[in-house]
């Protein structure tokens, strides 16, 4: 670890003011399962008063990293960072698991093979092998939560959102020009939130290049693998700086933060010198286009919620609710409580720690309830899959939609 991560372990006073905002504590009121305790494990574990076991390996990875204790620390503790730094600490001391190893070397760097993988996943759900398995519980029976995890699959497209578009989307006379970074999600399921940002992006006179690329890097730098993730980072900018562009626009809150972490995690010109030109979605639409809607009446009452990882970013929590603002009177944006509160998706969290994560995810029901609202809207593809799957199992009728998506609709009915 690194000198700089070292003092700042020493700057924990453990005040346990974490304790307050970390969405695990506030489910376990578990002192190993907040920053406070983790960071204690760390400094033991940095000293060699302790080693790296399967406990600890349990307990570093019961973490969201969705950076609350981070935000509230009074001095300034990088606590996310650390714990992801000493899980990479754990994986060069104990390895990674089989399945997380085969998923990282073999899977997310070869596109083709991932690509394929959503093919098998489509048919699967296309030829009615998933309806069997859920009528039939023959995953429960393998695991208590196996039935759970398969019912938060989204449906998967027929095939890759970016073989339906060329290298360069070109518009006569452009504004601006930008790389889009589809990220998996939206890549092999989400294909409409890429259909509108296409749209509305045509609309307004930008030229986007989809470049060729990888997974951001993010479920190997999070499981403590940073080769893979290195190597997946690396591979991202060497497509996307191929090309001048004026923005690298993103619709994934988690990919957006992994990508202005490169600068740290490779230490590389190139890296800082894509950074300045970053911006997710709807930053984009409300300060670079500053788009304006004129949209017909409509009324449906729209609440936001909060990614984690897009909310600490520049105007990561102003943005969208701006542009929900924008597109009164069609949707009447009501503010929700709890907003900024973690869903506890966190990516594979959701899958590794399934009951703990619902538990988290349970906490948005009230503020949504409260609300009133049809479609719960964010930023975050694995925040929508979360908030769909808990909305579900509460039998709510509120349906969960990416900002865009929303936007989109509009624009084709102004």
């Amino acid at each position: 670890m690194s000198k700089a991560y070292l003092e700042s372990i020493k700057k924990c006073s453990r005040c346990g003011g974490c304790q307050a905002h970390c969405p695990l504590y506030l489910e376990t009121f578990r002192e190993q399962m907040v920053a406070r305790g983790k960071m204690e494990l760390l400094e033991n574990l940095q000293k060699g008063s302790i080693q790296w076991n399967k406990k600890l390996a349990d307990i570093f990875s019961a973490c969201l990293l969705c950076g609350s204790c981070t935000e509230s620390c009074p001095n300034g503790v990088f606590a996310d960072k650390l714990i992801m730094h000493g899980r990479k600490e754990l994986v060069e001391n104990r390895g990674l698991p089989i399945i997380k190893k085969n998923i990282f070397q073999h899977l997310l760097k070869y596109n083709g093979r991932l690509n394929i993988a959503g093919k098998i996943l489509y048919l699967y759900q296309k030829i009615g092998l998933q309806k069997l398995l859920r009528v039939a519980p023959i995953l429960n029976l393998v695991s208590n939560d196996l039935g759970n995890i398969e019912a938060m699959l989204p449906k998967v497209a027929s095939g890759p959102f970016r073989g339906r578009f060329p290298y360069r989307n070109t518009v006569e006379n452009p504004r601006l020009k930008v790389a889009y970074f589809t990220g998996c999600m939206t890549n092999l399921i989400n294909h409409n939130v890429g259909y509108n940002i296409m749209k509305l992006l045509k609309a307004h006179g930008v030229e986007v290049l989809i470049p060729e690329q990888v997974c951001c890097g993010v479920p190997a730098y999070a499981s403590g693998d940073f080769a893979a993730g290195n190597f997946l980072a690396q591979e991202n900018l060497k497509n996307f700086l191929s090309e001048e562009v004026d923005y690298y626009i993103f619709d994934c809150a988690t990919c957006l933060s992994t990508w202005l972490d490169y600068p740290e995690l490779l230490e590389t010109d190139k890296a800082a010198k894509a950074s300045k030109k970053l911006m997710d979605i709807n930053h984009f639409l409300v300060e670079v286009l500053d788009i304006r809607i004129d949209a017909v009446e409509y009324g449906v009452k729209v609440t936001y919620h909060d990614p984690c990882h897009l909310k600490r970013t520049q105007r990561g929590r102003t943005a969208p609710r701006e542009l929900l603002k924008r597109l009164e009177p069609a949707y009447e944006f009501v503010e929700m409580d709890l907003a900024d509160q973690c869903c506890g998706s966190a990516g594979s969290f959701g899958l590794t720690h399934y009951k703990l994560s619902q538990q988290v995810g349970k906490r948005k029901l009230d503020g949504i309830k409260e609300s009133k609202a049809s479609i719960v809207a964010t930023a975050c593809p694995s925040c929508m899959m979360q908030l769909s799957h808990v909305l579900k199992n509460d039998k709510s009728q509120s349906s969960v939609k990416h900002l865009v998506e929303i936007v989109g609709a509009c624009f084709h009915r102004s």
